[in-house]
């Protein structure tokens, strides 16, 4: 995404940056973090968002079609970009997002004041004077319980990336055309880590970058890797930026990155030492051990009293998800003893905690829907009853360390925790509805939007094609019927041989869809 048309802009306009969603950016899920840090900032249903080198504004787009009554302002160098993106939003007749093509060096007064700012992959891709007008961008135009969102690449982590990196540019050097670089540069990259012996440090190191590199889409290697600017930070160097321009860091978009408990003891120990009044100084040192490679950074004014240390008592207020399964099938998850859970792309967590166990059973079993603290401790405890627990299972010392548990959980990005809970349904209804988001972008391609704003991708043409129809005005048999009739359609074009689904796999694949937090209430 580009942020400043200095030498920028043409690139942009040439090799368009993915549209994708990202997560971490959405305002409800920056709303849980710094309220836990005792600000009070605006509700995702109702605030203004800005986005700093939004690209197409596929992320824009996706959180405004979520929530109406808010208001969702792009800009970016590439007016190719940013008429693709206008395309978008008039095909889904959004009237509360806007893009803009301008520099963010243009921004001035008339843009007001709004309570989230984000700048994704704009920071450590831009010149310095773009960087501190970034910066200034935030101080004047975040609310006073505003949040700022900006992210880089960070060393010392990113100093591995370098290597690989400084092997790209040097091959690619001299190439004009965008594809040819990407392919030379990939190709060299592979060459040189499939020739340096992997028992070497230096041939590990190139084989992790190389499967980094080859799992990157081909504009993200063309606009992250192979831009000779680009510039990672450690983070006090960010935070000393951002107080020159009145701002303070906050924490990191994962506010587990500044806790110690995951840290070996003797890290611990020593971090703890700083005091909790100086977080900077204690994540960069955290950083040092977790060879951190990219951090995402809340800023906020520098006139705000922000609360610290955070723990467990703070997330009683909040709802939370979790897509989460017993790693042992076959033994009682609420039997005595510890239960290790298995979190989709997070690894593992395990706990003897009764209640807790429950708990993180439930957030399982009702993926993807959200549900409040009280209400999991409620059906936790129900859970334990109907398995002939004691009836004290409720208590206030076993709340509280279920709540411990929960937010280590959080703390690790196995549960996710969120300031409001997600519009979306995971049951199935008598004529079940995708969102129209999801239905409008599979039309395009395979890659889409789900509810819990992350990317979803369907490359079997059949399973697109049913989405589409999946729009609340058609029930199981009726779905059945249509899906049978496109396909014999479709069959008869080709001369090939007509596939047909059953009643039974529609009902399947209609539940497939509302574990992807693709279907509407």
């Amino acid at each position: 995404m580009a942020g400043s048309s200095i030498g920028t802009a043409a690139a942009y306009d040439e090799v368009v940056y993915p549209g994708n969603p990202i997560p971490e950016t959405h305002p409800e899920r920056l709303a849980a973090v710094v309220t836990m840090f005792g600000m009070r900032p605006a509700p995702a249903s109702r605030c203004r968002v800005l986005e700093l080198g939004c690209g197409i504004g596929g992320n824009l787009m996706a959180m405004a079609y979520q929530w109406p009554d808010s208001e969702f302002v792009g800009i970016d160098v590439s007016a190719r970009s940013i008429e693709i993106g206008r395309g978008n939003l008039a095909e889904l007749g959004l009237r509360n997002a806007f893009l803009h093509h301008a520099d963010i060096m243009e921004i001035g007064e008339s843009f007001g004041l709004f309570d989230y700012i984000v700048a994704h992959g704009v920071y450590s891709w831009v010149p310095p004077q773009v960087r501190e007008r970034l910066l200034a961008v935030f101080r004047a135009h975040l609310a006073p319980q505003g949040v700022a969102y900006v992210s880089y690449n960070a060393y010392p982590g990113a100093h591995l990336r370098d290597i690989a990196r400084d092997i790209m540019l040097f091959h690619a050097r001299g190439l004009d055309d965008p594809r040819s670089r990407i392919e030379q540069s990939r190709a060299m990259l592979k060459f040189v880590a499939e020739t340096v012996p992997e028992t070497s440090l230096h041939g590990r190191i190139l084989r992790d970058q190389l499967k980094r590199i080859e799992r990157a889409a081909e504009e993200v290697v063309f606009h992250d890797d192979l831009d000779p600017s680009a510039t990672p930070f450690m983070l006090h160097e960010v935070a000393e930026a951002a107080a020159r321009h009145g701002l303070q860091y906050l924490s990191d978009v994962n506010f587990g990155n500044g806790l110690t408990f995951d840290l070996p003891e003797p890290a611990r120990k020593l971090i703890d030492q700083i005091p909790v009044d100086r977080p900077v100084e204690r994540e960069q040192y955290i950083d040092f051990v977790e060879g951190r490679a990219f951090r995402r950074t809340l800023l906020c004014r520098d006139d705000i009293v922000l609360d610290r240390p955070i723990g467990a008592e703070r997330i009683r207020d909040f709802f939370f998800a979790g897509r989460l399964a017993p790693a042992d099938h076959g033994a009682d998850p609420l039997a005595p003893g510890r239960t290790v859970f298995r979190a989709v792309n997070r690894g593992t967590l395990e706990t003897d905690h009764p209640l807790a166990k429950a708990a993180l059973l439930h957030l399982g079993a009702i993926w993807p829907a959200s549900v409040s603290f009280a209400a999991l401790m409620d059906e936790a405890a129900e859970l334990l009853r109907h398995a002939g627990q004691p009836p004290d299972v409720r208590s206030q010392q076993a709340v509280a360390t279920a709540a411990e548990v929960l937010f280590r959980a959080c703390a690790g990005r196995q549960v996710d925790m969120h300031s409001e809970p997600l519009r979306l349904t995971a049951t199935v209804s008598e004529r079940p509805q995708a969102s129209l988001l999801a239905r409008r972008q599979i039309e395009a391609g395979p890659v889409l939007t789900n509810l819990r704003h992350q990317r979803v991708v369907l490359e079997d043409p059949v399973a697109r094609r049913f989405l589409t129809l999946v729009d609340g005005t058609r029930n199981v048999d009726e779905l059945a019927d249509e899906l049978n009739a496109a396909l014999a359609a479709d069959a008869s074009q080709d001369a090939g041989g007509t596939l047909r689904v059953t009643r039974e796999q529609v009902a399947d694949n209609l539940r497939i869809l509302a574990r992807l937090a693709l279907l509407v209430g």
